[in-house]
């Protein structure tokens, strides 16, 4: 196993690529904070990991109130002792406007969540992390951080700032002498996950501004982005994460690897 008796602090748990992160670390052995805002999904996720065989704490909680993501580190690290892995997975895409039409509510709630709830966690997690002298910081970031995100500006200015995050987490860890601690994003895709197909969600939003169909959106404006003409599987991320929290993913840090089938190449 990659991860035998490694404990993991995972945000977003409760669904999508978080729920895939949190499986695929248990079944690779490791024990599992599984952290989101919906109560009956992290209870859902742990009852799964405890399945597999390992133990899980289940966590809800609102990641842009610090003293709730400080609480939350503290019955980490109480009820197993030490945390070897952070996967900053928690997000929200926002509703789509033209930048000119913003909703500046909305805008600010999409970068609190986005920014501030990884930065909260970090801060949180990271020292206990160092006291193990070796670890990992995964920051689930996407290629809209790489590029712009047209009608989407606030979850695109989120995500380039969050690899600004992860490449100087990675340097301060260096400067440290935390050699042996590693900070990196992964950079999805569009996924298969209800931030695309749920109500209201990215499909919704296209066919509004666009003025078109659900089934028109994806296959004209989604599926076009990528050279494989496809979505990413949420199992497809999780791989990725498991193999940066291996110890095989030890010389990799300060990077934004794209999982994109293709979309971006930089």
């Amino acid at each position: 196993m990659k991860l035998k008796d490694k404990v993991a602090v995972v945000t977003g748990g409760g669904r999508g690529i978080g729920k895939a992160i949190c499986l695929a670390f248990a079944g690779e052995g490791a024990d599992v904070v599984v952290a989101a805002d919906v109560k009956s999904e992290v209870v859902q996720v742990a009852g799964q990991i405890e399945k597999l065989g390992r133990k899980a704490l289940p966590y809800s909680l609102d990641i842009t109130r610090p003293e709730e993501v400080k609480a939350m580190a503290d019955a980490a690290g109480n009820t197993f002792g030490k945390i070897d892995i952070l996967v900053n997975n928690a997000g929200v895409v926002g509703k789509r406007f033209f930048l000119f039409e913003s909703d500046d509510d909305i805008w600010r709630r999409t970068i609190e969540v986005n920014l501030f709830g990884t930065y909260y966690v970090t801060k949180a997690i990271l020292p206990r992390i160092m006291e193990q002298k070796k670890g990992r910081v995964i920051n689930i970031a996407s290629i809209s951080g790489k590029q712009g995100s047209p009608t989407n500006s606030a979850y695109s200015a989120s995500k380039h700032a969050v690899i600004g995050l992860t490449r100087t987490v990675a340097v301060e860890l260096g400067l440290l002498g935390f050699t042996e601690i590693t900070a990196n994003a992964i950079c999805p895709g569009v996924a298969n996950t209800d931030m695309l197909f749920g109500d209201g969600m990215i499909l919704d939003e296209l066919t509004r501004l666009l003025g078109t169909t659900r089934e028109k959106a994806l296959e004209e404006r989604v599926l076009p982005m990528s050279l494989q003409r496809r979505l990413i599987e949420p199992e497809e991320i999780a791989a990725m994460a498991v193999y940066l929290a291996s110890d095989a993913g030890r010389g990799i840090t300060g990077q934004a690897i794209n999982v994109c089938a293709g979309s971006v190449f930089y």
